[in-house]
């Protein structure tokens, strides 16, 4: 099954919501769960396909000092 066209633009969108604080489809926690269930698509689509937006989402959380385990807030 190929990623949908758009696929890469909503995990982007999704990131900045979670980590502005203002999730749409998610509780907004600062996980790769959350994230993908924001961006609607499959965990494993950050984990095989998207793994530098993976690394992406983590390093902006570890620069703002948030922990992954903790609500953004």
């Amino acid at each position: 099954m190929s990623p949908a066209p758009d696929e890469r633009d909503r995990i982007r969108a999704a990131m900045d919501r979670i980590l502005q604080g203002t999730p749409q489809h998610s509780n907004g926690a600062l996980t790769i769960v959350a994230l993908a269930q924001e961006a609607g698509v499959p965990r494993n689509a950050l984990t095989q396909r998207h793994p530098d937006l993976k690394n992406d989402f983590y390093t902006q959380i570890k620069a703002r000092g948030a922990s992954r385990d903790r609500k953004s807030t």
